[in-house]
């Protein structure tokens, strides 16, 4: 997947997680929704200045919009995206304890194959 295509894709996977509509996020960032629209649809590729005030917006790390999940599948982008943004919300300990358990997820799989 390219780019500007990864970029799309993750603008508009957080923006629904967030519930907010286009004309919303528009309204936040100050910006058009016709251009929440173009970046969304990979039309045009964001500048670093509306990259970082959409990060800002959404309550993201900049790095979010270029993650590569493995492969092209977007319900995994999606459980990825959620997971990130649950851990994003605990603290060390909690983070601690729910990285053990999707640790021990892993391992179970591993063995089961």
């Amino acid at each position: 997947m390219d780019v500007r295509t990864r970029v799309a894709m993750r603008i508009k996977a957080i923006r629904n997680r967030r519930g907010l509509s286009q004309e919303a996020l528009a309204a936040l960032i100050d910006r058009s929704p016709d251009a929440i629209s173009n970046l969304e649809r990979g039309v045009s590729l964001p500048g670093y200045d509306t990259l970082e005030v959409l990060a800002k917006g959404l309550g993201v790390p900049l790095a979010e919009f270029f993650v590569d999940e493995q492969g092209d599948d977007p319900r995994r982008a999606e459980a990825m995206a959620r997971l990130n943004d649950a851990a994003r919300q605990l603290d060390n300990k909690m983070l601690a304890t729910a990285a053990a358990i999707v640790e021990l997820l892993a391992v179970g799989l591993d063995k089961q194959a």
